[in-house]
């Protein structure tokens, strides 16, 4: 039940690891002076009164920072772009705030997700010493929103993986560099204001475990990789402008509850209604096999130019030789040197390699 200010004097604990506030009524701004943690592994503000902007200075100064959950709070304005620079960052939590602006392409760059470390770290502490032995410490804990339900993870919350966006007003598109994060289980961007397709690359969140993009205003077809993701149990695309033909396979047949895809107006197939003969053209900026019209039509442009222009160098080059006597001399000429020193070359290497054979049977057989 603590209420008021943060105090500045917090950031004076420069050993802290782990620093919980949540489910209080702090207010205010988040001080300036816990940029001073640097040994900061967990930060959880979630469910509190704090406004103005996510400082910067997060992203730059705790750059050991695994841990980041703001949720529940009054924060305004875009991402801070320095929030990429936490490589080590594997759960990220400003769900329900009131923050604004695009999604940064740069999410990508979290390495700990993307490359699925698990460095056994957040384990519980122990402290050693001459005279106490070993003396058990404190053990990390986190309560998480996954699969439609909010989780307690105490010794399991090393393995777990998250990014949570829900309830802002994001707008734009999902950026693509997200798909880099193969490690990550848990995805809710839901109750924005995102546009355009779900990537159609989405198929490359290997672990993912639990998606939520429902509340938003996607619009095209579900890409058809999304029956790649083996571990999925959790998936709510409700509340959109989807169209077209649900895909089938894997483990998105087991996902057989209609509310899924409720909202979806032009949405058909298992578990909706059967789909039209019109359904089964993909619309506009997706179609199966994991690419798009625009990437194809942009391939066939570049290889007909591709080949026109050697075509229009080829015949340019033979017309100059034609017409220019001296040009074509010296191009004959030079094509004739070449030959020969790579004949000359080529010989006097298989006369070596044949005497060294010779020698060394010659020598065997002495």
């Amino acid at each position: 039940m603590l209420s008021g200010d943060v105090p500045m004097s917090l950031g004076s604990q420069e050993s802290l690891i782990s620093l919980h506030l949540k489910n209080n009524t702090l207010q205010g701004k988040i001080p300036m002076s816990l940029r001073n943690l640097e040994s900061l592994e967990t930060l959880d503000l979630s469910m509190n009164s704090f406004d103005g902007f996510i400082p910067w200075w997060i992203g730059e100064s705790l750059s050991s920072l695994k841990v980041l959950s703001v949720h529940s709070n009054k924060f305004e304005g875009e991402i801070p772009l320095q929030l990429c620079y936490l490589a080590s960052l594997r759960i990220l939590n400003l769900a329900n705030n009131v923050m604004t602006g695009t999604i940064p392409n740069c999410f990508g760059n979290f390495t700990a997700i993307a490359m699925h470390e698990q460095n056994g770290y957040w384990d519980y502490y122990t402290i050693a010493g001459p005279y106490l032995g070993f003396v058990r410490g404190y053990g990390e804990n986190m309560k998480v929103y996954v699969k439609g339900i909010e989780l307690e993870y105490t010794r399991t919350l090393q393995f777990l993986y998250s990014i949570d966006l829900s309830g802002n007003n994001f707008v734009g598109e999902i950026p693509q560099e997200l798909m880099n994060l193969s490690g990550l289980q848990n995805l809710n961007l839901s109750r924005n204001k995102l546009d355009g397709h779900i990537p159609w690359n989405i198929g490359k969140l290997s672990s993912l475990e639990s998606l939520d993009l429902s509340e938003n205003e996607l619009s095209g077809s579900i890409p058809f990789s999304i029956s790649d993701l083996n571990f999925l149990s959790h998936l709510n695309l409700s509340i959109n402008h989807l169209s077209g033909r649900i895909p089938t396979g894997n483990q998105l047949q087991t996902l057989d509850d209609k509310s899924i895809y409720i909202g979806n107006d032009g949405l058909c197939g298992p578990p909706l209604n059967n789909c039209s003969n019109d359904a089964d053209e993909l619309p506009k900026g997706h179609e199966k096999g994991g690419t798009t019209r625009k990437d194809d039509s942009e391939m066939v442009w570049f290889y007909s130019g591709m080949g026109m222009g050697f075509a229009a160098g080829f015949v340019g080059v033979c017309s100059i030789l034609y017409f220019n006597d001296s040009w074509r001399c010296a191009w004959f000429g030079l094509v004739d040197r070449v030959y020969n020193k790579l004949w000359v070359t080529i010989a006097i290497k298989a006369n070596q390699v044949k005497r060294k054979f010779l020698r060394n049977k010659l020598e065997g057989n002495a």
